[in-house]
């Protein structure tokens, strides 16, 4: 499935997924790293500029602001997915860098890195493994973006 820009849509199962469109992998013990899935980078033309407000070792409450992006279409509050201490901020992003999460949303542009109290939470996100959450995926990108189908031009 592409978006109207002709962008590949993909959701890692490994995964977990928010409602404001970010992903959180579990780096293990009571680490996670947070970063901006496919859906919440390809939903507007170009990201801009990131404005992180958070700082390495803040504490966040679940849904505390931690910054902004910048888009063509608007600004974007990252909120908080967890609760947890910020570790770690990507570089790119404290100097106000979204090409890496343009570019590589998955790999080079995660956000942050934040070590939570209960890895028990992540259980309240959304699993890429699970079912409900791919139909989710699927139901959102319908709603937020125009989607194409790819077809099979093998034909010729």
């Amino acid at each position: 499935m592409k978006n109207m820009y002709g962008k590949e849509l993909i959701f890692p199962e490994d995964l977990y997924y928010t409602e404001e469109l970010l992903w959180v992998k579990d780096l293990g013990g009571s680490k996670i790293r947070i970063g901006v899935s496919d859906l919440g980078v390809k939903s507007v033309k170009h990201l801009v500029h990131v404005k992180m407000s958070a700082k390495t070792g803040d504490n966040v409450a679940k849904g505390d602001s931690m910054g902004h992006i910048e888009t063509t279409k608007g600004v974007w509050v990252i909120n908080a997915p967890i609760a947890g201490t910020i570790l770690e901020i990507n570089k790119p992003c404290t100097m106000g860098n979204a090409n890496p999460i343009d570019s590589d949303n998955y790999g080079t542009g995660w956000i942050m890195d934040m070590e939570i109290g209960d890895a028990g939470e992540l259980k309240t996100l959304m699993s890429g493994a699970d079912e409900e959450t791919k139909k989710w995926l699927v139901e959102k990108a319908e709603e937020i973006v125009p989607l194409w189908e790819e077809e099979d031009d093998e034909d010729d």
